[in-house]
């Protein structure tokens, strides 16, 4: 009798989109991405639920003022009373609008002006001598004027802070529109009598949208510095609002006595910005093709 062949063993199944094994590998490949994506959600879930938990941060109770973390005040209580948990998880709330909605308005403002400089050669002079005089207004000065003009609020930060952080986005998508404009398949496209429009939405918009991810997150990081400087010279938010930026500014005279006033607001500070810079560094790495060949 002839001996009957073995089978061949069958390869490995590939682990399943969402199984724990592709999530591991995913961390282990992306560890940067994982790091601040989990403090970020941390850090987002505290702020979203601290009216559940973290009690009133604006209540006053003098008799407790400049008392150290506790039990009862985990963070422990500024000069008038308050308590500092509260107040530290209320300003993440502050500090993740501003840096969100200034990440989003100048991305998509950008974007927009990006594509229209890139591609129409007759509007790129005009609008890029404009971006450069945007560029050269500082924030600071520029939401010092804003709430001289007006009155504090978020808003205004927003708007201060958006204004000098288009002309960034702008450029970016200009440059990728510019090398993108020449490649074959637009040209291609360009000679078969396709639309303008459609040719920037379906062949140069795409090409966009990597650069622009990893762009969004040094924006709102930059944001939430911007805004916790502001604060903190007066230009910014008012006072009565909660914010890390308020919070250091109303606690800086007593940082000798009570030094956690200043700590605890600062670590927040340095925690959400460094998480926000981690996500960026490791999602250039992913989406850049060049650095993801060498990984």
């Amino acid at each position: 009798m002839s001996a009957i062949p073995e089978r061949p063993l069958a390869a490995a199944a590939p682990a399943a989109l969402g199984s724990p094994a592709h999530l591991l590998r995913f961390s282990r490949r992306n560890p940067t991405i994982v790091a601040g994506a989990a403090i970020l959600i941390v850090v987002t879930a505290l702020a979203l639920l601290a009216p559940f938990f973290a009690g009133d941060p604006l209540s006053m109770t003098p008799a407790l003022r400049l008392r150290p973390p506790s039990a009862e005040f985990w963070f422990g209580t500024d000069h008038l009373g308050r308590d500092l948990f509260a107040r530290t998880l209320y300003g993440a709330q502050i500090s993740l609008l501003v840096g969100i909605s200034v990440a989003a308005f100048s991305i998509v403002v950008g974007l927009i002006i990006g594509l229209l400089a890139g591609y129409y050669r007759s509007v790129d002079g005009v609008v890029m001598r404009l971006m450069d005089g945007l560029m050269a207004i500082p924030a600071i000065l520029l939401a010092i004027a804003l709430v001289a003009l007006t009155k504090a609020s978020v808003f205004v930060v927003i708007v201060a802070i958006t204004i000098p952080e288009v002309p960034r986005v702008v450029r970016l998508v200009r440059s990728v529109v510019l090398g993108v404009r020449e490649a074959p398949y637009v040209e291609a496209a360009v000679a078969s009598g396709t639309r303008t429009f459609k040719i920037i939405i379906r062949h140069i918009l795409p090409n966009t949208i990597a650069p622009l991810i990893v762009q969004s997150t040094y924006i709102c990081a930059s944001a939430i510095l911007i805004e916790s400087a502001l604060s903190f010279l007066g230009a910014g938010t008012p006072p009565d609002v909660p914010t890390w930026g308020n919070m250091i500014a109303q606690s800086r005279l007593y940082l000798g006595p009570a030094p956690w006033t200043i700590f605890f607001p600062g670590i927040a500070l340095a925690v959400i910005v460094l998480a926000v810079n981690l996500l960026g560094d490791g999602l250039r790495d992913r989406l850049d093709p060049r650095l993801a060949r060498r990984m």
